[in-house]
């Protein structure tokens, strides 16, 4: 197992992470980052919902979790894009869609944008 809702992450360097992990986790993705590594990404469908990340080295040891996008609600659906980003969806009445980049050397990266 690598993560529990609520429970904090141990990280490659044996320190804790700051966030625990999130809860009602629902669309996620992986996002490849080369010789970085990668990232899973994954929605949250609590009522105030986000996309996180989970990311992790070559050996599959995870390097940090982060708040990716926040002040959404209910994120359900999602999908990988071709330009190495997430589209996370609110499942709400007129919920929006986002583009959220989980590289943490993208100029984007932490700006998630509304697509249309």
């Amino acid at each position: 197992m690598i993560a529990s809702s609520g429970k904090k992450l141990t990280l490659v360097d044996d320190k804790e992470s700051f966030l625990s992990f999130h809860s009602r986790f629902d669309g996620a993705g992986v996002i490849d980052l080369g010789e970085r590594g990668y990232v899973y990404v994954s929605n949250s469908e609590e009522t105030y919902g986000g996309v996180y990340g989970l990311q992790f080295n070559l050996a599959g040891e995870i390097v940090d979790y982060k708040t990716l996008l926040s002040n959404t609600k209910r994120n359900c659906g999602g999908g990988l894009t071709p330009h190495n980003t997430w589209i996370s969806c609110e499942e709400v009445k007129q919920g929006q869609c986002w583009q959220v980049s989980a590289d943490p050397n993208s100029s984007n990266y932490l700006l998630a944008q509304k697509t249309r």
